[in-house]
């Protein structure tokens, strides 16, 4: 489901001791805004992964559990400490603007800025995505597990279902638009603008099944072929504000 918005926040602390891996001395810290995504990343961490391996499980599982905030169709930062070169990292994947945006989309005839939800809402507000782009320059550059293995931890998580969150639940209660999307409203409501319950199990194949293709094609199956002209299809045929984000934009 693609994303308007994105805050990806996440910490992973852990300390190793001389000559011993991290499995061995268990001497680890993973927390981030959901415990399905917490576990994902500790278990990335006690197979061998380091914690680049793990921030990637863990957001990935983020994206499913707590949609309101992380996922694919987004952005986010990345800080990572190189205990090695004892240096810090810093990784900017936010979202950049469409080509074919323009300034007075967002503003009214008078020439002052629409009303927030006036703007946020729909396929114009949609920025170009970089969280994808921004994990995979980062596990190249310092990852140690296969990329593809990264992704199961969410892909069986989509397909076995999850538990709606109460965080989950009330941000879908309170949100006055979300209903108005056709894909969002049957995923998220039992009928119009009735929120599914917390605990409620949600199973997301669609979801599973993007997350196999970036899983083996990297980044292009995200950027490009037809998982991309799927984006660009729902963002320029939104039923509120239709986008004018294209393929070329996500290309590059």
């Amino acid at each position: 489901m693609l994303k308007l918005s994105v805050k990806f926040f996440l910490f992973i602390f852990y300390c190793i001791t001389s000559n011993t891996s991290i499995a061995e001395t268990k001497n680890i810290l993973v927390t981030s805004a959901n415990p399905l995504a917490s576990n994902a990343g500790m278990n990335i961490l006690l197979n061998g992964g380091n914690a680049i391996d793990a921030a990637i499980a863990l957001q990935l599982v983020l994206n499913l559990v707590e949609p309101q905030s992380s996922g694919v169709g987004g952005g986010g930062f990345l800080l990572y400490y190189d205990n090695k070169k004892k240096n810090i990292v810093f990784y900017d994947g936010r979202e950049t603007a469409p080509s074919k945006i323009v300034r007075r989309d967002f503003l009214d005839k008078k020439g002052e800025p629409l009303p927030f939800f006036d703007n946020a809402i729909g396929g114009l507000a949609v920025g170009v995505p970089g969280l994808i782009s921004m994990l995979e320059l980062a596990h190249k550059e310092y990852g140690t597990m296969e990329w593809k293995n990264l992704f199961e931890p969410a892909i069986n998580l989509s397909l076995k279902g999850f538990p709606i969150s109460s965080r989950l639940h009330n941000q879908i209660k309170k949100d006055n638009y979300l209903y108005l999307i056709p894909k969002a409203s049957k995923y998220f409501y039992t009928d119009l603008r009735n929120p599914k319950n917390e605990g409620f199990f949600l199973k997301n194949k669609e979801f599973a099944k993007t997350l196999k293709i970036i899983s083996i094609k990297g980044s292009q199956g995200f950027y490009q072929g037809n998982l991309a002209k799927e984006i660009i299809s729902t963002v320029q045929q939104s039923t509120i504000r239709q986008g004018v984000m294209n393929l070329k934009d996500l290309e590059k």
